[in-house]
This record gives C-alpha cells, structure tokens and sequence, in this order.
C-alpha cells in the first residue's frame, strides 16, 4: 500500500480505512477520493479541461516561453523517472505519456481532470487530494514533478514540504513556476491568474530548507524550471 492517511499519517488498508478509523473512498471504481475538505479548482480551468493538453497548455508555452509543451514535459520526465513517480497538480495527466515509472500517481483536486486522466492514462493511479496535504506515504518516491501549479497556491511553502516528504532520499523533484523574471508576460499572467508573482529566491529557498538540493535553474519566459535532489 502506498496510501496513508492524509489527517494522521497511519496506514491505509485496502478499504481505505486507516487504523484510526478514518475513512476514504474510490470514485467510479477508478479515483482516490482524499479530499478532506471542499476545494475548487480554477473556473477557467474547469471550463478548458477537455482542450487543455491539446490546445490551451501547448498553445500557451508556446506564446509566452517559446518552446513545445510536449519538449517541456520530456525534459522534465527524463529528469524524474523511476519506479514510483508522482505528478502533483497533473491535470489531465499529459507527462504520463513521457515518463516511465512501474507506479505513476497522479495527484489532482479536480474531479474533472482526473476523468479525463483515467480515460486517456488508465495505468496512472489518480488521486483527488490536496498538495498540501498527500495521502502517501512518506520516503517512497523516485520522482516527483509538479508543473505550472505551485505558484497558483496560496502558500507553496506547504506543497514543497509535502513533496520532499514524500521523496526518497537522492529521489528527484523537477518544478515548473511562474516568477518574477522581470518579464511583461509573468507580470499579465499573474494579474490574470490574480496570483502573486513571486521572486525564484522565495521558491529558492523553500526548497533548500526542505532538503531539495538544486542542481539546475532554467528560466523560460516568465517560467522557471528548477530540477532538484533530496539530499536526506
């Protein structure tokens, strides 16, 4: 079992039910339901799921960062493969097509990606949870990646904890933010998104306090990708 309780931390049993009694459940026979309270994902979003990976992401990276979406996620896939690979915040689950992992786990809050995820990437296990809060075990990851998400939450701080926790140590975590790069576009997405442009230092220095040592930075338009190591 790869689960544990999102509120305790204790195990899961095949029932979804941890030792302390709390209690879980799987949707449609094919979604982890470990939601724990109700959250909503972005409205535009909800609206463009059913194009998202074909036309609205693809179509964006290319307008703002010059580069194929496709390329994008292969590097970040090459970077984190492995035998337990874990995407937080993967929509409809795209990098799957890339990376080759034994268990691949999907982690979103929209129930409605996650439809879309199981229909196209039947093999990838899909989880309805929070990033800041993942009902997984802690240490049992090669690889994680989370792409263009945790700057569209209110405090990644949690997220990033969350994701060194869950990686083994010398496991790999490769990140895709918007930023304050001093670039016009990073200043219309943020106003649009109404998000707050952060400095890379902010996400810089959240990852080294949790044990994710940086080994590569690339800047892309008013998108950073930064590739990193859990060093314990």
């Amino acid at each position: 079992m790869i689960f544990a309780c999102p509120i305790d931390g204790t195990e899961l049993n095949d029932s979804l039910v941890c030792e302390k009694g709390h209690t879980f459940r799987i949707i449609d026979s094919e979604i982890y339901d470990f939601l724990l309270k109700d959250m909503k994902s972005s409205e535009l979003l909800e609206k463009i799921a059913p194009i998202y990976e074909r036309i609205w992401a693809p179509l964006g990276m290319i307008l703002t960062a010059h580069m194929s979406y496709s390329k994008l996620l292969k590097s970040i896939a090459n970077f984190i493969n492995g035998n337990i690979v874990i995407d937080v915040g993967t929509g409809t689950g795209k990098i799957f097509d890339f990376i080759n992992c034994d268990k691949c786990l999907g982690v979103d809050i929209s129930l409605k990606f996650l439809k879309y995820l199981k229909k196209k990437r039947s093999k990838v296990i899909a989880i309805r949870s929070d990033a800041s809060n993942l009902p997984i075990k802690s240490n049992i990851a090669d690889g994680v990646s989370s792409t263009l998400v945790l700057h569209m939450l209110p405090n990644p701080s949690f997220a990033i904890k969350e994701i060194s926790r869950v990686l083994k140590p010398n496991g790999k975590c490769s990140i895709v933010v918007l930023a304050n790069t001093n670039s016009i576009m990073g200043r219309v997405l943020a106003k649009w998104w109404r998000i707050n442009l952060r400095h890379y230092d902010y996400y810089a220095n959240l990852l080294l306090s949790n044990s994710l040592k940086i080994i590569e930075r690339r800047d892309l338009g008013p998108w950073i990708l930064i590739n990193c190591v859990k060093t314990s």
